[in-house]
């Protein structure tokens, strides 16, 4: 028998059907997985109703020993949850974790794949996947109905995928996000040496630069594609109650991308004459995420943070990026 993989999830839902439908089917594709060597660790993050405490305790009540809950007394948000299961995973020795959100679904191969990536190279370290987007119905929405930022990140699987050592900076110069979540498995140990920051907003994002940083390999597997649930008339979940998603996004990211080259300066990975380079291709790539929320003082901030760089790198890092010339023409007027 393999030693059991931990699946991640954090639960925050309410009581409505929609929403316990979803977390039942999620569980569901957990469930079915080729693989039957896991545990699911869910934490409830203080959603305090009693029909969710309900559907909770039956799930555990079906799944038996391959089920742990653990209830919080106070809401913590999604990347701390995840932190309090990954340190429950860390203590039953699963020797990787597979993220998965409450309302995801994983393909029934995700685990048998995942570990045959990570038994095939012990230099690998992270193992993520694509993604189909559904509603709340299963139903898949079509690639032109996608907002800009997710559409984005699976074009960005059909060519430039992120693969190999120095991960870090393959995403924050040139992708900004690619591993999506409930698409991605992790060693425990690197998840439990650098966890989720305490952040409503990228925290994964922040999260994968640091992973990233680290001596090992991130490893995309092209066989399958997971679920990624967006309901019906929100733009992206993360997205749908914040009105200063892009302002936090842009200080998280930059917070993640600076813990990240300090880890890779003391791993002897970056060299000291190479950073400031990075640092202006970095702000360049945010700054273009930026103008996709039609975040234009925040684009205009980090650009005028990439010229006090070099003036002439912000402007070959923009003719680099893989997007429209109407979005370079747009960061090549911000900059001047």
């Amino acid at each position: 028998m393999a030693e059991k993989a931990a699946f991640i999830m954090p639960v925050k839902i309410r009581s409505n059907e929609t929403e316990l439908r979803l977390l039942r089917e999620a569980v569901g594709s957990i469930k079915n997985q080729t693989d039957p060597d896991w545990v699911l660790v869910m934490v409830n993050d203080y959603s305090d109703d009693e029909k969710v405490d309900a559907a909770l305790a039956d799930i555990c009540a079906d799944l038996g020993k391959r089920a742990e809950l653990i209830d919080l007394e106070r809401n913590v948000g999604a990347g701390e949850a995840r932190n309090v299961a990954i340190r429950r995973a860390a203590e039953l020795g699963a020797p990787f974790l597979l993220f998965n959100d409450s309302d995801d679904i994983s393909d029934p191969r995700r685990l048998e794949l995942v570990r045959r990536a990570f038994e095939a190279d012990e230099t690998a370290n992270v193992v993520y996947l694509s993604f189909d987007v559904i509603d709340e119905f299963g139903r898949t929405t079509p690639h032109e109905d996608i907002c800009l930022s997710v559409r984005e990140i699976i074009d960005g699987h059909q060519r430039d995928i992120v693969e190999g050592e120095n991960a870090w900076v393959q995403i924050a110069t040139r992708k900004k996000y690619t591993n999506l979540t409930s698409c991605t498995a992790v060693r425990t140990w690197l998840a439990v040496k650098e966890p989720f920051p305490k952040r409503s907003v990228s925290e994964d994002c922040h999260t994968w630069y640091r992973y990233g940083a680290y001596p090992g390999k991130f490893v995309f597997l092209r066989e399958i594609k997971n679920h990624y649930r967006i309901c019906s008339g929100v733009e992206s979940r993360s997205r749908s109650n914040n009105n200063d998603f892009y302002g936090q996004m842009s200080a998280v990211d930059q917070e993640g991308f600076e813990a990240a080259m300090k880890l890779a300066e003391g791993f002897g990975s970056v060299k000291p004459e190479e950073e400031n380079n990075i640092r202006t291709a970095f702000y360049v790539r945010l700054a273009l995420s930026q103008l996709y929320g039609d975040a234009v003082p925040g684009a205009e901030k980090l650009l005028r943070s990439a010229m006090a760089l070099s003036p002439e790198r912000t402007i070959d890092a923009i003719a680099a990026l893989d997007c429209a010339e109407e979005w370079k023409d747009k960061l090549r007027a911000l900059a001047e």
